[in-house]
């Protein structure tokens, strides 16, 4: 049986997509949804004239694919990043009966298997350079902000945000251990919420 699909305009799906998942993701999450998907309805809307997104095919996202890597002059990983999050959006869009059953396999069809090295810095602290950044800190730098946060760093393996979201509440000096804590009515909150 065929699924009957609702007109919807690509700016529309984007609003009511992001809407959806406000509660479900980190802020900052839908922020990078918004920040890449905006290129996708620029296309959509500017270059291929495309209204609704009933229309839209796999054909239309090979195009799209190859509009933004030339149009941007993106690396790899930014690329994917960008159909990763398209394919989201059409996933979300058929479970409202919005664009075609299963449009979303045509992004994941597309993306390229990276090579791991293209996410990764070129540069890595070894462990004697930390250590002996640590020491030197410890000796000339004691209890500065950057020796703790190279500390808490080295010792925890704690993402950037999550060490941003540290308050001093959450050391306790007895048991000698930080406690993470999703605050979401603050400037703090963690990127995967209550699991830090």
């Amino acid at each position: 049986m065929a699924v009957e699909i609702n007109p919807i305009r690509p700016a529309e799906a984007k609003r009511m997509y992001l809407d959806a998942r406000k509660h479900e993701v980190a802020k900052s999450t839908v922020e990078g949804y918004h920040y890449r998907l905006k290129q996708f309805i620029r296309w959509c809307e500017d270059v291929k004239e495309i209204s609704n997104l009933n229309e839209l095919s796999g054909r239309d996202i090979q195009w799209f694919k190859t509009w933004r890597r030339d149009e941007g002059d993106l690396k790899p990983v930014t690329l994917e990043s960008n159909l990763d999050t398209l394919s989201l959006l059409l996933r979300w869009c058929e479970s409202v009966n919005a664009v075609k059953p299963n449009l979303h396999e045509k992004v994941e069809a597309l993306t390229s298997t990276l090579d791991k090295s293209d996410e990764q810095a070129d540069s890595i602290l070894t462990s004697d350079e930390a250590e002996a950044l640590i020491q030197y800190q410890r000796k000339f730098e004691y209890a500065s902000c950057p020796h703790v946060i190279v500390e808490i760093l080295w010792h925890t393996g704690i993402r950037l945000g999550a060490l941003r979201a540290l308050d001093v509440d959450d050391y306790d000096s007895t048991a000698e251990h930080l406690t993470l804590s999703h605050r979401p009515d603050t400037e703090t909150p963690l990127k995967n919420h209550n699991e830090g």
